[in-house]
């Protein structure tokens, strides 16, 4: 199982002019049954990232339809415990709270790969795949 960081799905459903085939490509892999997990504020994080990019065609309706098509997609509450854990990634790893809180769900749920470009996560013992080259 590899962990899903909002990237993805910010990529995916933005139509990201860059990225948008590779998470395509990734979103793919998950409706065609490959399991994946990602935390429960993903769906949250993704509708803001859209709406502050004015994303084309995005709606909320369409983002709760999409994320509801991913049967192996499990999407995990966050749990207290989880929080500490990030601040305590923080600062071990120099993340910010967001990527704390998914490596730390990561971590409980026993995923070594994340699907992301974010550079952060090469800073933590959580292997990022799924994209030829990272965000700038």
């Amino acid at each position: 199982m590899r962990y899903v960081d909002v990237n993805v799905f910010v990529y995916w459903l933005g139509d990201d002019p860059v990225f948008g085939d590779e998470a395509t490509g990734i979103i793919e892999r998950i409706e065609k049954g490959e399991r994946a997990a990602t935390s429960s504020l993903t769906p949250w994080l993704t509708h803001v990232a859209l709406v502050m990019a004015a994303a084309r065609n995005y709606s909320e309706e369409k983002l709760v339809e999409k994320f509801l098509e991913l049967p192996f997609l499990r999407v995990e509450p966050l749990e207290l415990g989880d929080y500490e854990k990030a601040v305590g990634a923080m600062r071990r790893y120099g993340l910010d709270l967001e990527d704390g809180l998914h490596f730390a769900l990561a971590e409980r749920l026993k995923i070594r790969e994340v699907y992301s470009n974010d550079r952060d996560f090469e800073k933590t013992p959580l292997k990022p795949v799924g994209f030829r080259r990272p965000r700038k």
